[in-house]
């Protein structure tokens, strides 16, 4: 599952990274080199079955940001 934002701003990453991981989400970062520059990919999971991305993609978005399921 992939909490998918992008950051531009480091310190906006680590706090989402944070407001995640309070809520019991085990997260991860990843930065990639965009035409718009560098920018901070939020990541949460891996999960072991759709369901339990599913489970936690709903508790993303309770929080207020956004999330997709997606096999990597």
């Amino acid at each position: 599952m992939l909490f998918r934002s992008a950051f531009a701003d480091p310190d906006r990453a680590r706090e989402t990274r944070q407001k995640l991981e309070r809520a019991g989400l085990s997260t991860y970062a990843h930065v990639a080199d965009t035409p718009d520059g560098k920018r901070t990919r939020v990541r949460v999971g891996p999960f072991s079955s759709r369901a339990e991305a599913d489970k936690a993609a709903a508790k993303v978005k309770a929080l207020g940001l956004p999330a997709a399921v997606l096999t990597l």
